[in-house]
């Protein structure tokens, strides 16, 4: 048995066939989910790209290893899937994106191909220029305004800026590469294949862009009266994603057209690449005999509430896509309403594969849901984030259709997903809600240390500043700029 687990970045499950759009953008994620299992619910558990993907492959929260933020050294001891899969007897390769940041870009992983499309290729003390001083005032990311704000409304700078799209050219070639030379003599392979689509800054080709001109999209809106912002977290990601300089013209129709228009074109083109992969693997012979998983990283918030990117704990940019499919060993059309996360799949692909599994994991394995469409355990489902933009760690906590979050010693929400799935009510001091309320959020003080995780944090970060700014004195030294 073969392992092709498939994965996106800043895909919104919601505007996916799977999750209920009818726009017809993703035939093929549509075909996946109907010959296999989709989770319906399922969540990141850190709604950023480093964070996320560190936690995912060592099924650990981001806390308990410090992957605080997209600059934050992802350490060699953990163990992850590609450790226990090696175990196991599978040659695994990551083939694209996964952000790994630090010394150590293959994590037990045996392959890393086409690394040099990744963000992170190497140890850079520079990279840690990304790393947040919460400590300091609110402002804009330390990068710059490029791929923020700006990217959402500006569609003639970033209309000859494909760098996503090329590199996920390279990707995908690479992936097929490696596909094409398997046959069904070969060692079992588990492959990662990851793409940037549809990670902002967004671009694709006008011929597929014209594709969603005349369709009706779901474009976002906010009712007369409603206030968006709902606390100082989201206060604190507009001003880090430069928002107030874009608000009116990130809401302007026009510009909601080019923005949605364009971001379907790169998931189609995405879902494209996608039927490429699944049709490689039937001229291989290896479809019956290969295990297919599809995920994303977390979501965006694409213009909804005004706001963009992710970073924060509201659906669009909380929220997955997780989809399994194996054809004539799992049921076809099953759905799973039960909310589940990405540190499931650790335990998922020990079982599968019977690897070793480290004890003190802290998901569950969804296996029973893959092969007999069984209910995962209705248990709480954690998120957090204690990244760039923010001053204060952060902490989600998920039931049913509840969502508690915590941001320590600033704020506290509520919401009920069923009654009101867009968040537009925080009914933290609604009476009615008090009990799961209470059970929320004791959940959270019990899985995590808010004042330990805040210190641990403030620590990290101003170790890594302290180690830029001495590069960035040695570079001068060097260079004659300083005597």
């Amino acid at each position: 048995m073969n392992i092709l687990y498939i994965m996106s970045d800043s895909l919104v499950p919601q505007l996916a066939g799977p999750y209920g759009d009818t726009v017809g953008g993703t035939p093929n994620l549509d075909a996946l989910a109907a010959s296999g299992t989709v989770f319906e619910t399922a969540y990141c558990n850190s709604p950023m790209c480093a964070p996320s993907r560190a936690s995912m492959v060592t099924g650990r929260y981001v806390s308990d290893i410090g992957a605080w933020d997209n600059a934050a050294e992802f350490l060699s001891e953990w163990p992850t899937i590609g450790h226990a899969l090696e175990a196991a007897g599978y040659e695994t390769s990551i083939v694209g994106k996964m952000h790994f940041v630090g010394h150590d870009q293959h994590h037990g992983f045996g392959k890393r191909i086409a690394l040099d499309t990744d963000y992170t290729k190497e140890y850079d003390p520079f990279d840690y220029r990304l790393a947040w001083r919460w400590d300091l005032p609110s402002r804009g990311n330390p990068w710059g305004v490029d791929w923020m704000g700006p990217s959402y409304v500006d569609p003639e700078k970033w209309s000859d800026y494909p760098v996503h799209f090329d590199w996920d050219e390279r990707i995908h070639n690479a992936a097929l590469n490696f596909l094409g030379r398997k046959s069904r003599n070969s060692d079992p392979f588990f492959c990662c294949v990851s793409y940037h689509a549809p990670h902002n800054p967004f671009w694709i080709h006008d011929k597929v862009r014209d594709l969603f001109r005349d369709k009706e999209l779901p474009l976002p809106s906010v009712p007369d009266g409603v206030n968006p912002i709902h606390g100082p977290m989201d206060e604190w990601l507009n001003a880090f994603h430069y928002v107030p300089d874009i608000r009116d013209r990130l809401m302007d129709y026009d510009n909601l057209r080019w923005l949605y228009e364009t971001y379907y074109g790169v998931v189609y083109d995405m879902d494209k690449r996608i039927g490429e992969l699944l049709d490689m693997l039937d001229r291989r012979g290896l479809r019956e005999d290969t295990a297919i998983l599809f995920a994303s990283d977390h979501g965006d918030m694409l213009a909804r509430r005004g706001m963009v990117q992710k970073r924060c704990f509201y659906e669009p940019a909380s929220r997955i896509a997780l989809i399994g499919s194996f054809p004539g060993q799992w049921p076809e059309g099953a759905r799973i309403e039960t909310p589940v996360s990405l540190i499931d799949l650790f335990p998922t692909l020990t079982e599968l594969t019977e690897a070793p599994n480290p004890e003190d994991l802290e998901g569950v394995s969804l296996l029973p849901s893959l092969t007999e469409g069984e209910e995962p355990p209705n248990r709480i489902i954690f998120g957090e984030y204690h990244g760039e933009g923010t001053h204060a760690p952060g902490f989600m906590a998920v039931k049913d259709h509840y969502k508690y979050i915590y941001v320590h010693e600033y704020e506290e929400r509520f919401y009920d997903l069923k009654a009101d799935p867009d968040e537009w009510v925080n009914r933290i001091g609604d009476h009615e809600y008090r009990p799961m309320i209470s059970e929320l959020r004791s959940a959270v003080l019990r899985q995590f240390e808010p004042d330990d995780i805040a210190k641990r944090a403030l620590q990290s970060q101003r170790n890594r500043n302290f180690v830029y700014d001495c590069a960035n004195l040695a570079k001068e030294v060097r260079n004659g700029v300083r005597a």
